[in-house]
């Protein structure tokens, strides 16, 4: 063992610098991983594009699951489709939309090509197309305690990447939990 020499000649010195060292390295991967470390895009990849199976939506304050509320969020290949189904509301309603993302290390942008919201009534059923958003919409990417954090640069749902969860938070309340498929 190498030592430096005012600490070879006094046995509790000894002690502490090792104990010190000890801490310090156990206390490394920790360091790393609530620093944010930057994946690379390949990772990025990995983790995100997927077909996600919603598993919860939170309304009101209660989590509703299938088959009262069902959905999926598929995101690969450039492109991602979004479909809702809400029957737990009154009038029921369901939802779809799809349209095109980028992705890179640090950031994921979204854009809408078409989105249309139909509502159940007694009077029949009515459709609006208004979209959630205008143009591409930036996330900026973080890793914080091994999930993957997509936030909007310019405020709105927030996505984490779980390893198989994915979560949508909305004012950092959890909105919708969804797992991807063939997980079970």
């Amino acid at each position: 063992m190498i030592l430096f020499p005012a600490v070879r000649t006094n046995r509790s010195a000894r002690s502490l610098f090792l104990i010190m060292i000890s801490v310090a390295l156990l206390m490394m991967p920790v360091a790393c991983a609530s620093t944010g470390r930057q994946r690379s895009v390949s990772e990025v990849k990995e983790e995100v594009e997927a077909t996600w199976i919603l598993e919860e939506w939170h309304m009101k304050g209660k989590a509703v699951a299938p088959p009262k509320v069902e959905g999926r969020f598929v995101i690969r290949d450039d492109a991602f489709v979004l479909i809702l189904l809400n029957r737990a509301g009154e009038p029921p309603w369901s939802y779809y939309g799809y349209g095109k993302y980028t992705l890179d290390a640090s950031t994921f942008s979204m854009g809408f090509d078409e989105e249309a919201v139909f509502v159940e009534k007694a009077s029949g059923i009515s459709v609006s197309r208004k979209p959630t958003w205008e143009g591409m919409k930036p996330f900026g990417i973080e890793i914080e305690n091994n999930q993957l954090h997509m936030r909007p640069t310019d405020g709105g749902p927030e996505i984490i990447v779980d390893g198989n969860t994915l979560i949508i938070k909305k004012d950092g309340k959890i909105a919708r939990t969804y797992r991807r498929a063939g997980i079970k």
